[in-house]
């Protein structure tokens, strides 16, 4: 929303089909299959803007996690950016311009706690991809760059009890979960003009509870 606010026409891409407001278009897609992100790229008019948001999180001790709980996790956290970043990159430098944001974890530099061990290890792999794109387009300008939210008022972390959130509440020096609208103020940020200098970078947003 914040990115429609500054002028931009976004597409935005969800498995489930409803009204996110003022996004010029929404596309329907599950993309955990390859042939699903291959459907969106050919529904894309050129694209200067990508940013990787998708995401799951299944909450469970990793002791119990499926091979096909944990392929799904991969499918959506790590191989759908790579595809969409991998078939758009290109096409970006192509046109000398370009920014690629992908949405990463404070679990990239922690680990987190083992009922996210596979959701925290798609975020560290997709911070390495993120570097990867950032040193093989620069010279096309295209940026690329993670942002990495600490806790987030999400219904990604409803499953959060009391007890659970005054523990991490206590060991963020600014003493609040963030709000959703300070990740998109990165986001914002990275994709500017006045950001073009910067890429490779992982922008850690969680108060201070992890300083890498």
């Amino acid at each position: 929303m914040r990115l429609c606010a500054e002028g931009h026409s976004v597409i935005g891409v969800d498995i489930l089909e409803q009204d996110l407001g003022d996004f010029a278009e929404i596309l329907q897609a599950d993309v955990s299959e390859p042939e699903e992100c291959r459907r969106v790229l050919s529904l894309l008019p050129d694209i200067d803007i990508l940013i990787n948001n998708a995401a799951i999180l299944i909450h469970k001790p990793t002791a119990d996690f499926s091979i096909e709980e944990f392929d799904k996790t991969i499918a959506v956290n790590l191989r759908a950016p790579f595809i969409f970043c991998q078939a758009l990159a290109p096409k970006m430098a192509k046109r000398h311009w370009g920014r690629i944001v992908n949405l990463s974890s404070i679990g990239a530099h922690t680990g987190g706690i083992s009922h996210s061990t596979v959701y925290n290890s798609t975020k560290a792999a997709l911070i390495s991809i993120t570097k990867n794109f950032a040193r093989n387009f620069a010279h096309g300008g295209v940026t690329c760059n993670a942002v990495a939210p600490g806790f987030v008022t999400t219904a990604m972390n409803s499953h959060v009890g009391k007890k659970q959130l005054d523990a991490y509440l206590e060991q963020i020096p600014v003493g609040r979960a963030a709000r959703p609208e300070e990740i998109a103020n990165a986001v914002t940020f990275l994709v500017a003009d006045s950001a073009a200098y910067i890429t490779g970078a992982t922008i850690d947003v969680n108060g201070g509870w992890v300083m890498p």
